[in-house]
């Protein structure tokens, strides 16, 4: 009995002694507040960029002056892909024209600027480290 007890105690001590690990974001270059932001994050290459690990919505009802802030705290120390879409329409996908340029905006980790086509995952990842870690992401629209 006792040794449970120590045990109990021992789960304790580490849980509260991790540091957490919090993820602040910052998007800027909003136009409207129709619509929600969907966030995806991606834990190796091969999810990218269709199979995202996690998909966050956030509602754009914060939007100050074309800036959203929002936090992420679920996800563990390591490295990471991500991409984001400002769907305006609602719609849970990238809309495009009808030779495939994006009619709404999007935006990906270190804010590469895509020409003619999605950036390589290599240029989307970024680490995340115990503690509060802070990303800003731009808003790209094409039309």
């Amino acid at each position: 009995m006792r040794s449970i007890g120590i045990l109990l105690i021992t789960c304790l001590f580490f849980s509260f002694s991790q540091e957490s690990t919090r993820l602040d974001i910052e998007i800027t270059n909003i136009r409207s507040h129709k619509g929600i932001i969907r966030i995806s994050v991606y834990t190796a290459p091969g999810q990218y960029p269709y199979h995202p690990a996690k998909t966050y919505e956030v509602k754009k009802d914060s939007v100050v002056n074309g800036v959203l802030h929002t936090s992420i705290s679920d996800l563990v120390p390591g490295e990471y892909g991500l991409c984001f879409l400002d769907d305006e329409n609602n719609s849970g996908q990238l809309d495009s024209n009808f030779i495939g340029i994006p009619q709404e905006g999007f935006g990906f980790a270190n804010n590469p600027k895509p020409l003619l086509k999605r950036p390589d995952y290599q240029h989307v990842i970024f680490k995340l480290t115990p503690g509060i870690n802070r990303i800003h992401l731009i808003t790209r629209y094409k039309n």
